[in-house]
């Protein structure tokens, strides 16, 4: 075992924390200050520069941005408290935390309905949705059946129609991909063919997998790959409209992009993520889908301490960084936790019974895995 299953749930939650918060100044983009080939070279130094970069939310100084999350991010805390609960998937609780998530996005701090946030009360992608059932993959990753039943449960709150087999199939594929990553069974090298197996050859998805898999071998930027898919998209997208029929192309876009990013960096998430915290207008989602897998991959021991330390600061109430002046809103998550729900969650995936202290995160003598992911030294 490479990584302890801990840490590969930690990493999951705080790569897609990461995904939400990290930012780049605007005077250091590569991509979109439209650089020359010449002056790539030197953001690459800059992207490896890992110290310059803040998290959002994270800072210590400032008034607008404390300890504030993104709509993905703060859905995610959200459902892994349902999962936690209730020990797992209870769908009566699941379509409530989801109810209670509207609730408190729909509010301003003053608890006037703000039409601005009415409008972000439904997640507007396949994508948002892949990333807000990555807990159900936690919790379920190491029996395939069980996890696929339970992820179309789960989903089943933000479908439009009984079936859509466009945002069942996306959502899988994603979540697979951190099932087998869970259990360490996850090659880069062929994880791109492996889902296209289990992707119907009709959807978008499939079609962008197969253009992620060739973009791989040539071995192109992540710019060039974005362009290339975005235009396969639009296309794919007039065909849908010629067809009457909707395919989603725009949707599943962010996580063929995602997974072009991880599988292009595979065992630097530090890197992978600053690449697509770079392109714009899909970021923040496309960093949070590549934090969440790369984080599952390599664990939270990967990410650079400077990231880590401020992730896994707490916060109280007699915190000098959040004054009377943050917005309750703000308050009502701590930067920590993120942590904490991950390592709640293993303990219910561990079967500890005090889920609010588990002594799993604390005991370095101990080691909990899937079956057949341990095994014995060979000497």
């Amino acid at each position: 075992m490479q990584y302890s299953l801990l840490s590969r749930f930690q990493g999951a939650m705080a790569g897609l924390s990461f995904g939400s918060r990290l930012r780049l100044p605007p005077e250091k983009s590569v991509f979109l200050s439209g650089a020359s080939p010449q002056k790539e070279n030197h953001g690459s130094q800059i992207l490896l520069n890992l110290k310059q970069h803040q998290l959002k939310g994270c800072e210590s100084e400032g008034k607008d941005e404390q300890f504030t999350s993104s709509d993905c991010e703060s859905l995610v805390i959200q459902m892994t408290r349902s999962l936690i609960r209730c020990q797992g998937l209870e769908r009566v609780d699941w379509n409530q935390s989801w109810q209670k998530w509207q609730q408190e996005q729909q509010s301003s701090p003053s608890g006037v309905k703000e039409e601005s946030n009415l409008a972000r009360t439904r997640p507007k992608s396949v994508a948002e949705v892949a990333v807000a059932t990555v807990p159900i993959t936690l919790l379920f990753h190491e029996q395939p059946a069980q996890l696929q039943q339970q992820l179309q449960q789960g989903i089943q709150v933000w479908q439009e129609s009984p079936s859509c087999e466009v945002l069942e199939q996306a959502v899988i594929a994603f979540n697979s991909a951190i099932a087998l990553a869970l259990k360490e069974e996850l090659d880069p090298q062929t994880l791109i063919p492996t889902l296209l197996n289990y992707l119907d050859p009709q959807i978008d998805l499939h079609q962008q997998l197969q253009q992620v898999q060739s973009l791989v071998e040539q071995r192109v930027s992540l710019e060039t790959a974005r362009e290339l898919l975005l235009k396969n998209s639009q296309e794919l997208a007039i065909y849908s409209k010629t067809e009457k029929s909707w395919v989603g192309s725009q949707d599943t876009t962010p996580i063929a992009l995602a997974f072009y990013s991880f599988v292009s960096t595979p065992h630097n998430p530090a890197i992978a993520l600053l690449r697509t915290v770079e392109m714009d207008p899909l970021t923040p989602i496309v960093s949070i889908l590549t934090g969440a897998l790369s984080g599952a991959y390599n664990s939270i021991s990967s990410f650079p301490l400077s990231w880590r330390l401020q992730l896994q600061t707490t916060t109280t109430s007699s915190s000098p960084i959040i004054s009377a002046e943050t917005p309750a809103k703000s308050r009502k998550q701590s930067v920590g936790e993120t942590l904490q729900k991950a390592t709640e969650l293993f303990a219910v995936w561990s079967g500890v019974y005090n889920t609010a202290n588990p002594f799993l995160e604390t005991d370095s003598t101990l080691a909990v895995a899937a079956p057949n992911v341990i095994h014995p030294r060979q000497f």
